[in-house]
């Protein structure tokens, strides 16, 4: 798998008409030869899997959370259905943890995200 990064555009957040964060008009972070995604769509595909098989994350493994994304992208791609069922504080301890994986892996290139 290639993948390359993006320097996204942080100059402006891009809100939705409520006024919430939108991760479809952010700019791309993350392009492979099957998908692009936003740095809120990394973090997501990461909580996906943190949600659905634990924080099995090894230090060792240094590029195992950008195998969890590929697999989350070529295999299931729902990048919200993982927080169906779970209470508003479950998702948000969810979410820090995968924010927490994302800025650890990609460094400080990882854009901060408000929530």
């Amino acid at each position: 798998m290639t993948a390359t990064l993006d320097t996204p555009n942080t100059t402006g957040m891009n809100l939705s008409a409520a006024g919430m964060v939108n991760a479809r008009t952010e700019a791309i972070y993350l392009k492979t030869d099957g998908y692009e995604l936003t740095a809120r769509q990394v973090v997501y595909c990461l909580a996906a899997h943190l949600a659905n098989f634990g924080d099995n994350f090894d230090p060792r493994d240094v590029d195992a959370p950008l195998w969890a994304i590929d697999v989350h992208m070529r295999f299931d791609a729902d990048l919200q259905g993982w927080a169906r069922g779970r209470t508003p504080n479950q998702v948000a301890l969810i979410l820090a943890r995968a924010e927490q994986i994302a800025v650890g892996y990609f460094g400080r290139r990882f854009p901060a995200l408000p929530w």
